[in-house]
């Protein structure tokens, strides 16, 4: 998706989060917006949402000369999240369909985001995942394309989401013969999963780890690293992750199902949903 009007707006309320995240100093945040402003000012009209994240995330993080202003939330997400990880397991084990119920839950998951929401309901996310109706009309597709699937690819977001991921991972290989893939961030940005945060979950213990070599809040095929290249190309089935991923995966050749909630008015009003739907779409 290219960038919207709205994506400006956007730009700048999470740049001045992120400022006042990193210092209390009111010049420093003054530069923060003044810098951003000019950023995006010459940022490439074509480009996507994320592409522009990219560049103001990275000024901020230069400015302030500290390498990871997000490093603290992450770990309190990811803390908070595990503790519904019984949860998660005894209600996916106990659902009529487990895989489905596993899928509702990773698309809720989506809720944990301080970019694109500035705050969210992760309680309520969690329950109208359990309990009310989403857009899962690909469902059978995908059921269709996991079972016949010997390598599966996953491209993650955030922190926090990441835990309702490994409930899905966990379901899916369950009783099947495939190799999973999880590629994370190359590096920090927001509070998206790299694979430092990866690491220290135990992710790898599960699937393989694999970084797409960037950072920014999303996924840009063309400029990734080879070895995400490769796996992205030879799996037989890819999940992309969050608003972000799909924002730039969107027109990528291939099949690609995605998982998210849309998160932003011009994201509903471009795919035609309610703001805060639960999505899982297919190219």
């Amino acid at each position: 998706m290219k960038i919207l009007p709205d994506c400006y707006l956007c730009a700048m309320r999470q740049a001045l989060g992120a400022a006042r995240l990193v210092s209390d100093d009111l010049e420093f945040q003054n530069e923060v917006m003044v810098r951003t402003a000019g950023l995006l000012a010459g940022a490439p009209r074509e480009g996507t949402p994320p592409e522009g994240g990219e560049l103001f995330y990275r000024m901020i993080r230069e400015l302030s000369g500290i390498p990871d202003p997000f490093r603290e939330m992450k770990v309190r997400q990811n803390e908070v999240v595990s503790t519904l990880l019984p949860w998660m397991r005894e209600t996916v084990a106990c659902a009529d369909d487990p895989l489905l119920m596993a899928v509702r839950l990773a698309i809720a998951g989506n809720a944990v985001d301080p970019g694109a929401r500035e705050s969210f309901e992760l309680e309520k996310s969690v329950m109208e995942a359990v309990e009310g109706e989403v857009g899962l009309e690909v469902y059978p597709e995908f059921l269709e394309r996991l079972a016949g699937s010997r390598r599966v690819l996953i491209i993650a977001d955030n922190c926090g989401e990441i835990i309702f991921d490994r409930v899905l991972i966990e379901k899916m290989i369950e009783g099947r013969e495939i190799e999973v893939t999880l590629a994370v961030r190359g590096g920090p940005i927001i509070n998206d999963v790299t694979m430092v945060e990866a690491e220290e979950l135990g992710l790898g213990e599960l699937c393989e780890l694999i970084s797409t070599g960037l950072e920014m809040p999303g996924t840009v095929v063309a400029r990734a690293a080879p070895e995400f290249r490769d796996a992205f190309r030879d799996a037989d089935l890819v999940i992309s992750k969050g608003q972000g991923n799909w924002e730039t995966l969107e027109e990528e050749d291939r099949e690609i199902f995605f998982m998210f909630q849309a998160k932003c008015p011009a994201v509903a009003a471009f795919l035609g949903c309610p703001e805060g739907h639960p999505l899982l779409l297919k190219t």
